[in-house]
């Protein structure tokens, strides 16, 4: 299930100061390691797992659009972004869905109701739904991001994988590692707090 990660509201301030949509790399690059994967994530679990590409770089072509316009008004709450977000990737889906469907591809997008038309927003139980899907899915680009990009020792990495990731038992990590069990549960315990912090972040 995805999840929508938490927007800080002073990145989206500079990304909508951003008229070119190009001069602020830094802060569009950050956009999109933020909602990439959950976006990646939703789409996927909707059926559109071959399109999921496609579907986060047609996202932030609009969101690069919108927000250079200035059409997206991002004040004090990052929330009201995020469903605004919820709501340009569930249209997106349902676009994708009818185009398969007039050229008689079938249904392959599982949404509340495609044929009722694209709403203009996510109604506040469906936003909940999907705030619910965009945490889990930050909560999995937090774990990537720290097992890929931080200072980790790879065998910090590995034993972390093998033990929380693989769920592998405590004693059988150990003995291939040749580490005491206590160091599995040390390992354990110092790679979630970095992720904790990382999520904070995201």
């Amino acid at each position: 299930m995805a999840s929508f990660p938490d927007t800080p509201v002073s990145l989206l301030v500079r990304l909508a100061s951003d008229r070119t949509g190009i001069r602020d790399e830094a802060g569009w690059t950050r956009l999109f390691e933020l909602y990439a994967p959950a976006i990646r994530a939703f789409a996927e679990e909707r059926g559109s797992e071959d399109e999921s590409e496609d579907v986060v770089q047609e996202i932030f072509m609009r969101l690069v659009e919108v927000l250079r316009d200035g059409r997206v008004k991002v004040g004090g709450d990052a929330g009201k972004f995020r469903r605004y977000l919820a709501t340009l990737v569930r249209n997106e889906l349902v676009s994708r869905w009818r185009k398969r469907q007039s050229r008689g591809e079938g249904a392959s997008v599982s949404l509340d109701d495609p044929g009722s038309g694209v709403e203009a927003s996510v109604d506040s139980d469906a936003a909940a739904v999907v705030d619910v899907k965009w945490r889990l899915a930050r909560r999995r680009a937090a774990v990537e991001w720290a097992l890929t990009k931080t200072a980790l020792s790879p065998q910090s990495k590995a034993v972390y994988r093998a033990y929380v990731m693989d769920e592998r038992p405590i004693g059988e990590v150990a003995a291939q590692f040749k580490i005491p069990r206590n160091s599995v549960s040390q390992t354990k315990t110092r790679v979630e707090r970095m992720i904790a912090a990382i999520e904070s972040e995201f």
